[in-house]
């Protein structure tokens, strides 16, 4: 191609006329479309700078203007335009952090309402480009999106049904482009934006949508959650409607996934429009739709281990895994929703006791499925080859977790006896995986829940049995223990202290069922620590963590009590017992900022005279 193809093509575009301009960007897009392939870099990059911007964009806002009689010649115009910057985006790599491309980008979005599909097409896709944000890269096409009023952002969304990509622009401006923008402002824009695409979708399938805003809350940055969102019973309802009618594999993946990321997202919010039915409503849509959702964990659990080592058994277990974590999520609000007039319009008595039988069952079986997966680990530790072990291990399955939760939260509140002795059939994977957290910051964090399933499972002989054993007091609960009440009040969190209250709770209902005459070994070193525990002050006003501080420092307290006074006694005890009446009244003390007289009574009674 000879050069002076190109010069002429650069004097047309630097004259002063649009008129010559727009004759040089055709010249341009035809050389384009024929010898792309011949260009240097260099030769494209200057190119690309020859071409004014602002003409870019006069020509753009052109083929946006209402229809009239110079419509088709204005149409002409966008094309070229979207035309040339489509193609310059493939040829240069860096046109995500090239202000020039990114720049033209409100104008580019605003048009997609007025050209032609093929343009449209090209305008999405060149938009996809220009936010795919270099790895590191503070500003830049994301950075600049992401910045934009939601008005500028109105006309994409309103294409989205037709045009999934958009979903994948928001994506990347959202998770990756909203750093440098205040906390609050990008909260309220995606608050705002989330409300248009559950409008814009108001008689379109609803899939790509729920895909769309499982992949947000599954990414985005926790503070960008909006809260109090309007727009989460909507969803909830479109989730509903899915679930109680015929949904092939994929539409019963979008609708489990998008529910359990709500309600990882919004624990406090999302139970409510999830599992409740609008009093309006004349089916029981809610009903329906944790009744699907245990139909898909019952017939699906028992076919997850022979599968195992399929091309689809990633895609089943993430799906089973999110589905136990709604059951999860159903159990916590079935116990703090009982008395609510609203929900026992759709979750009548007969339901609820045909969703528990249902549950029953699920537990079950949910129990045996880690047992058999535990038994195929510990069988392939041993050099014998199994389905279970040849795949993914049992702990980096996204299942193991949520089954652990699942049961964790039934056992702790249903004393059914028969499920508690057969939960004891997996304490020692609980014993794993519990050390495995003592250790290790690369395993799901599942003590809590592990603790809450041994509070039902130790009211059972065979799961003290299992427990002891396994020896969970010296290899698991005292180490976490005593970590917890050696380490500086800054490093903990008000994790650290939940579950250091739950460890004491468990602890203590071990030793009301502990016949024998010795002391557990350890006892006496646990009480020390409690007597030697800084409490510290609790400085007014108190807040959310110091309350949780306090009711471990109260937990374990009164654990150290009643170890003591098994102990057999000795000089020492005298001693132990003047420190432990020391921070008995520190923590009285505390109490008395919180004005907590229920608590201030609970620690008075501890007897240490």
């Amino acid at each position: 191609m000879e050069s002076a193809e190109i010069q002429k093509i650069r004097q047309l575009l630097a004259a002063k006329d649009d008129t010559s301009r727009f004759v040089g960007l055709i010249l341009l897009k035809t050389t384009l479309d024929s010898h792309a392939s011949d260009l240097k870099h260099e030769q494209v990059a200057t190119l690309w700078n020859s071409i004014s911007p602002r003409f870019l964009d006069r020509l753009i806002r052109t083929g946006c203007r209402p229809a009239s009689e110079q419509r088709k010649q204005s149409r002409d115009m966008l094309d070229v335009a979207v035309a040339v910057i489509y193609t310059f985006t493939k040829l240069l790599n860096d046109c995500a952090i090239d202000e020039r491309f990114y720049a033209r980008i409100p104008n580019l979005a605003n048009a997609v309402l007025y050209s032609s599909e093929e343009t449209t097409r090209r305008i999405v896709d060149i938009i996809h480009v220009l936010v795919q944000q270099p790895n590191g890269q503070a500003a830049g096409g994301a950075a600049y999106f992401a910045e934009l009023d939601v008005s500028n952002w109105g006309a994409l969304i309103e294409i989205a049904p037709q045009n999934e990509t958009v979903f994948s622009i928001f994506y990347w401006a959202w998770v990756s482009g909203s750093t440098t923008i205040s906390v609050e402002t990008m909260k309220a824009k995606i608050d705002d934006a989330l409300q248009l695409f559950i409008s814009s979708f108001k008689g379109h399938r609803p899939m790509p949508l729920l895909d769309f805003i499982t992949l947000i809350f599954d990414n985005l940055n926790p503070d960008l959650r909006p809260l109090n969102p309007l727009w989460l019973r909507p969803v909830a309802k479109l989730i509903q409607d899915m679930a109680s009618s015929k949904q092939t594999e994929d539409g019963r993946r979008a609708y489990i996934h998008c529910a359990a990321a709500l309600l990882a997202a919004y624990p406090e919010d999302a139970p409510g429009p999830l599992f409740s039915d609008d009093p309006r409503s004349l089916r029981p849509i809610a009903y329906l739709f944790v009744k699907m959702v245990q139909v898909d964990v019952l017939s699906t659990i028992h076919l997850l281990i022979p599968k195992v080592n399929t091309k689809e058994y990633p895609t089943l277990s993430r799906r089973i895994a999110a589905a136990l974590d709604i059951m999860t999520s159903f159990v916590g609000f079935l116990i703090t929703a009982a008395d609510d007039v609203i929900v026992e319009r759709g979750l009548t008595p007969d339901r609820i006791l045909k969703l528990r039988e249902d549950l029953v069952r699920s537990v079950s079986d949910v129990i045996e499925y880690l047992r058999d997966c535990w038994d195929g680990f510990l069988a392939g530790a041993r050099g014998i080859e199994s389905a279970q072990n040849s795949g993914k291990t049992i702990f980096e399955d996204p299942i193991t977790p949520a089954a652990v939760r699942f049961v964790a939260t039934w056992l702790r509140d249903d004393d059914g006896e028969a499920l508690r002795t057969q939960a004891a059939g997996i304490i020692d994977l609980f014993n794993e995986l519990y050390r495995m957290s003592l250790t290790s910051t690369d395993v799901p964090e599942l003590r809590i829940p592990i603790l809450a399933a041994l509070e039902g499972i130790l009211q059972t002989s065979d799961g003290r049995e299992a427990f002891n054993d396994g020896d969970l007091l010296s290899r698991c609960l005292y180490p976490d223990l005593r970590a917890i009440l050696t380490s500086y009040g800054t490093e903990l969190t008000a994790s650290d202290y939940i579950r250091g209250s739950a460890i004491a709770h468990t602890v203590h209902i071990l030793m009301e069922y502990y016949e024998n005459p010795h002391p557990h070994p350890g006892s006496m070193d646990l009480v020390e620590l409690v007597a030697e525990y800084d409490v510290g002050r609790v400085k007014t006003p108190a807040n959310v963590s110091d309350r949780f501080r306090l009711e471990f420092q109260t937990d374990v307290l009164e654990l150290a009590v009643m170890l003591l006074d098994r102990l057999p006694h000795d000089t020492s005890q005298h001693r132990v017992k003047t420190t432990l009446q020391n921070v008995r009244s520190k923590v009285m003390g505390n109490w008395g900022v919180f004005k907590d007289e229920s608590m201030i009574e609970r620690v008075a009674e501890l007897h240490l005279e």
